[in-house]
């Protein structure tokens, strides 16, 4: 696998066509391109409260987010809006942890959950979220003693997602927001930005 800037993985992304931004070639691409970590040092914050959502890039097709986990740190199961999304891990290593949904009931918000696969993202393995069990969990588990960084992809960009509670049986919207902007520090975030 060919490790290249951020900046250089971005413009290879831009090169597919929107016609075929789909799982098949999207995965193709990042399968084949791993991102160098010193090349994401702007991007690169971390909370001990939780895990930060930090925008690289942004257009109408697709947006790349640097996520940075701090050892422990978990997201809450969640739906990405029925959009394609994919994950690479340049530092460190992720869980991934997918779930089934059944008896969903729309009005009064709730449904029952199942755990299914469940698979490794690391720098030689990417991983393409499912889109026929796109409910997931994503954890930097303690056991990996080591803080972690992915980059995901969403096509197309979104700003709320529907999160789950496994132990009520119940779901939810919340909107998302960025810890920063493009290497700047959202108003409001307290986030340690850390050199590589």
């Amino acid at each position: 696998m060919e490790a290249v800037a951020i900046e250089e993985f971005i413009r290879g992304l831009e090169q597919i066509p929107a016609a075929r931004f789909e799982p098949p070639a999207v995965y193709g691409y990042i399968a084949a391109h791993g991102i160098a970590p010193a090349s994401l040092q702007p991007y690169l914050f971390f909370s001990p409260a939780n895990y930060t959502r930090n925008l690289v890039f942004k257009k109408e097709l697709f947006e790349v987010i640097s996520i940075c986990w701090e050892i422990g740190q978990v997201s809450r199961i969640h739906n990405p809006r029925d959009q394609h999304c994919w994950m690479v891990v340049p530092i460190g290593k992720l869980e991934n942890q997918n779930y089934r949904v059944h008896d969903r009931n729309p009005h009064e918000q709730t449904c029952r959950l199942e755990p299914t696969t469940r698979v490794l993202i690391t720098p030689t393995a990417p991983l393409a979220v499912d889109v026929d069990e796109p409910v997931h969990r994503v954890s930097n588990r303690a056991e990996y003693d080591q803080r972690a960084v992915s980059i995901h992809l969403y096509s197309r960009p979104f700003n709320t997602c529907e999160v789950y509670s496994l132990e009520h049986g119940k779901y939810y919207d919340v909107e998302l927001c960025y810890t920063s902007e493009y290497g700047k520090l959202s108003p409001g975030e307290k986030a340690a930005q850390v050199q590589l």
